[in-house]
């Protein structure tokens, strides 16, 4: 099972290594520790694996999927249950992670077509790769980015962003670094209305 999970963390490096600005914002972390995760579906998985034809990446992704602890980090009442059936992610290392380690984290998450990602910040500095489909990105202060597969989009610490996806959704590596690496993102609380 290990090989799997080792196999991913492979892929995802290769992908790291290739992309400058994901190089830029952190060091691959040398102290990685695996940690078996106890399996957690989500229901967009059917839609996950089915892209394992995408490539390596993909193909390893695809494997893990049904022994991998899926997380969403938010409630029905929260998004909705539209949101949760068609989004989910897995921490591949982090102080949670498959691979622990407190020098980074590491997600790679999936949001489905047409989903709206509401306004949220965290305390890490995040930076996105877009691996497949398209997304809208909107944060407090920035020119909204539009971005298909390569993209990247660079979220400073506190900063309010919000994400619509395309309508093919969106599979994305998200790195994060810094202070409140452990926490989670919380969404920003609608306007009092008047």
């Amino acid at each position: 099972m290990e090989s799997l999970f080792t196999h991913l963390l492979a892929e995802t490096r290769a992908v790291h290594d290739a992309t400058p600005p994901l190089r830029e914002f952190a060091d691959w972390p040398e102290d990685l520790v695996f940690e078996q995760p106890v399996p957690q579906g989500i229901p967009a998985l059917p839609t996950i694996e089915a892209m394992a034809g995408k490539g390596a990446l993909y193909a390893a992704l695809a494997a893990v999927c049904p022994h991998a602890s899926w997380v969403q980090t938010y409630s029905e009442a929260e998004v909705g249950r539209h949101f949760l059936d068609h989004y989910g992610h897995i921490e591949l290392f982090g102080p949670a992670g498959i691979f622990r380690t407190q020098a980074c984290r590491a997600f790679i998450g999936y949001w489905g077509p047409g989903l709206f990602y509401p306004m949220h910040d965290h305390e890490a500095e995040e930076i996105y790769l877009v691996l497949t489909g398209r997304c809208l990105f909107e944060a407090e202060g920035d020119a909204p980015a539009d971005l298909g597969p390569g993209g990247v989009k660079f979220h400073r610490s506190g900063q309010s962003h919000a994400m619509t996806m395309g309508d093919e959704g969106m599979l994305a590596l998200c790195l994060w670094r810094g202070a409140g690496l452990a926490d989670n993102a919380k969404l920003n609380a609608p306007p009092a209305s008047s």
